[in-house]
């Protein structure tokens, strides 16, 4: 059986990612729809308060935290020669992809970072259409990883019967 601080560890993940996860499912389908209609600049107002105000902190907590404990748990997964064989691609996709959300933040980040000082209409639109891009690439990648994280767990626990690597 999977040890339990690489179950916790996972779980613990799945937890972070799950919050992630949902946001950027409410953000791809629910408010950037809703912000195409209202405009760049009530978006770029808003976003000013929430993405760079309390965002600052929580987004990358969740994003950097739930990467980091997947890593983590992958790591000791690895390691561990009594973890079910069947959990090996979800694990490892699971990283992969939350490597992958985190590295497509480095084309969003700046986008909405560069929001503070834009005031002009047309490079607000360009700035909500870039950003809109690059979210929806990391948010398939943050989606996945969660997927994945859930997968791995599954078969971390239904897959004890099987035997071990």
């Amino acid at each position: 059986m999977a040890s339990a601080t690489m179950r916790a560890l996972l779980i613990l993940a799945i937890l972070i990612s799950g919050l992630l996860a949902g946001g950027n499912i409410d953000r791809a389908f629910v408010a950037m729809p809703a912000w195409q209609q209202v405009g760049a600049i009530s978006w770029a107002e808003f976003s000013r308060h929430a993405d760079l105000g309390n965002g600052l902190v929580l987004y990358p907590i969740e994003a950097i935290g739930g990467a980091a404990l997947t890593f983590a748990a992958a790591i000791m997964f690895h390691f561990d020669r009594t973890a079910p064989q069947a959990a090996t691609v979800p694990m490892y996709v699971a990283v992969l992809f939350a490597m992958g959300g985190l590295v497509l933040t480095i084309k969003a980040a700046p986008i909405m970072l560069s929001i503070r000082s834009l005031s002009e209409p047309t490079a607000l639109q360009r700035a909500f259409v870039g950003f809109w891009y690059w979210g929806n690439l990391r948010a398939v990648c943050q989606v996945s990883a969660f997927l994945a994280q859930l997968a791995a767990l599954a078969m971390l626990l239904c897959g004890n019967a099987q035997v071990p690597r």
